[in-house]
């Protein structure tokens, strides 16, 4: 759907937006959901965390050397189905709907102001987002954008087909 000076809203994260900056999206310019994708190190301690875990089973699960190794072990998988995920819907994208605009290179907004604020409430109390800055900021959109109805991705821990299936019912849905 194209749009001009449609304003939705947006929750940055660590970034600091002023009124009047100009942001363009395009298959150049990465967001950040292509960096969570393709340059996350899967990694604890240096190793793979399947091999921590491995040993935390043969000690019979005594303690693990912290409990924030814990954590990292769980955002770990986190966003290891994240990259799952984000690679099946745009492998999709590519193949069956390439005249769509591509998750990787795009900004996700909200609706309205109070879901933005929401957001920016729900983000700056969890765990994982300690200590960053969050900032919602109204955008004015110009220019061809997909607005998702009500084929919502979520992270399921699914396979890569699962993942392809769910993908072409989110991309067929009707652009609202």
């Amino acid at each position: 759907m194209k749009v001009k000076n449609l304003v939705l809203y947006q929750v940055a994260t660590d970034r600091n937006y002023k009124v009047g900056d100009v942001l363009t999206f395009n298959k150049e310019i990465p967001n950040g959901q292509h960096n969570r994708v393709f340059n996350r190190d899967f990694k604890l301690n240096h190793a793979r965390p399947s091999d921590e875990m491995y040993e935390v089973a043969k000690r019979k699960f005594k303690k693990f050397k912290s409990k924030e190794d814990i954590y990292s072990i769980a955002r770990i998988l986190e966003s290891y189905d994240v990259a799952v995920k984000e690679l099946a819907i745009e492998e999709v994208r590519k193949e069956l709907f390439p005249n769509l605009p591509s998750r990787l290179h795009c900004m996700y907004l909200s609706l309205t102001k109070d879901i933005a604020l929401q957001n920016v409430k729900s983000m700056s109390e969890s765990r994982e987002k300690k200590g960053k800055h969050f900032q919602a900021v109204a955008v004015k959109l110009n220019g061809k954008i997909f607005k998702a109805g009500k084929v919502y991705m979520s992270r399921e821990a699914q396979s890569y087909a699962y993942y392809k299936e769910k993908a072409i019912e989110y991309w067929k849905q009707k652009n609202l």
